[in-house]
C-alpha cells in the first residue's frame, strides 16, 4: 500500500501526531495543518514544509486520513472530515451525542473513525487490560475502585470497560465532596465501582491545566477478584497482582507479582512510550483502512459506552 497521506487538525497537540507520524516515513506522509491560523500554526506548517489549511473547503482531494486533535467545540470539523471520506482518529474526550454522529457518518461514507483513547495503549496499562481481561474469565470482579483527575478520566474509563469487557452503562451518585476530591459510588453491571476524582474548578477558567504540579495523581485501577487483587498503580504502571493469602498457600504461588515488564524508568522514558502509543494508534487504524476487522476498543459498543460513563461522572462532577 502507498503512504497515507494525513492530515493533522490542531496545532497544540496535534504536534504530538506530527511526532508520531515521523516514526513511520514508510507509512505516513504528512500532508497539511488544519487550523484557525495562529502564529504556532503558521510555524508548525512552515517547520514541516506542508501547507496550512484554515477550513476544510480549502483541503485538497488526496487525504486519505486525519488526526482530529482538537477542542471538542470544533466536532463540526470531523464529521465535515467524514463526509468528505476522509478517515478520522479522534483524540479524547468525545461526548456521545457527536461521537454517535461520527459513527452514523463513517458507516454511511465507508470510512473508518477511531477515537484515540491513548493510555490504553501505553506498556502498562495495556498489561493491566490483559491481565485483567484473563482474569474475568474466571471469575466476575467483585468491586472496581477509580483514581483520576478531571483531565485523565476519559483515558481512565477507556481502560477499565476494555479490561472488565463491560458495556453497560455506568450508574453513579456522589458519596461526598470532601477535600479536592468528589468520591462517587454505583454500579458497572452487577459490579460495585468506586470512583475518585481530584477536580480542580467548575470554571472552566480556573480548572488546573493538564500536567499541572497540583494534580496529586494520575491515574489507577484497582480490580478485586475472588482470587486476588488486580492494580494498576499508575499511568506509568506498575501493573500488581495481589492474590489472597488462601489461594496462594493452596496453589504454591507467590503472594505478589509485578505483571508490567517495560515500566518507565524517567519522564523522558513515558514521553517516548506516549509517542509509540499514538503510533500504534495510527497503525491500528491503518489496518482497519487496509480490510482488517476493527479491534475491540474502538467497536461503537466500547467506544460510546467509554463516553457515556465520562458524561455520567461529569453531571456530577460539575453539578
Amino acid at each position: 500500500m502507498r503512504r497515507l497521506r494525513v492530515l493533522v487538525c490542531g496545532s497544540n497537540y496535534g504536534q504530538a501526531y506530527v511526532r508520531a507520524l515521523a516514526h513511520e516515513p514508510r507509512k505516513y506522509e504528512l500532508a497539511g495543518i488544519l487550523a484557525r491560523g495562529s502564529a504556532d500554526s503558521q510555524r508548525l506548517a512552515a517547520l514541516n514544509l506542508v501547507p496550512l489549511f484554515r477550513s476544510t473547503e480549502e483541503l485538497s482531494d488526496n487525504i486519505d486520513l486525519a488526526c482530529a486533535a482538537m477542542s471538542s467545540p470544533a466536532w463540526p470539523v470531523v464529521l465535515s472530515l467524514l463526509r468528505r471520506k476522509i478517515h478520522v482518529l479522534c483524540e479524547h474526550p468525545c461526548a456521545s451525542k457527536p461521537l454517535k454522529d461520527a459513527i452514523i457518518l463513517a458507516r454511511m461514507h465507508g470510512v473508518q473513525f477511531h477515537v484515540n483513547g491513548h493510555f490504553a495503549n501505553l506498556p502498562g496499562p495495556a498489561a493491566f487490560i490483559r491481565s485483567c481481561q484473563k482474569a474475568c474469565e474466571s471469575a466476575r470482579p467483585e468491586l472496581v475502585e477509580v483514581l483520576a483527575t478531571e483531565r485523565s478520566l476519559y483515558a481512565t474509563l477507556d481502560i477499565l470497560l476494555a479490561a472488565v469487557k463491560k458495556s453497560q452503562h455506568l450508574r453513579v451518585q456522589v458519596l461526598s465532596r470532601k477535600a479536592r476530591f468528589l468520591l462517587l459510588e454505583g454500579t458497572l453491571g452487577k459490579t460495585c465501582v468506586r470512583v475518585s476524582v481530584q477536580e480542580s474548578g467548575k470554571n472552566l477558567k480556573h480548572r488546573l491545566p493538564d500536567g499541572s504540579p497540583d494534580y496529586l495523581v494520575d491515574q489507577r485501577i484497582t480490580v478485586i477478584f475472588p482470587t486476588g487483587v488486580l492494580t494498576l498503580c499508575s499511568t506509568a504502571g506498575p501493573v500488581l497482582w495481589n492474590r489472597t493469602g488462601a489461594y496462594a498457600a493452596r496453589h504454591d504461588e507467590l503472594l505478589v507479582t509485578m505483571i508490567s515488564q517495560h515500566d518507565p524508568k524517567t519522564v523522558d522514558d513515558l514521553a517516548d512510550q506516549r509517542v509509540q502509543a499514538n503510533v500504534g494508534a495510527l497503525n491500528a487504524i491503518r489496518q482497519c483502512i487496509l480490510g482488517l476487522e476493527l479491534p475491540p476498543a474502538q467497536r461503537p459498543e466500547h467506544i460510546l459506552s467509554v463516553s457515556r460513563a465520562w458524561e455520567a461522572i461529569g453531571r456530577e462532577l460539575y453539578a
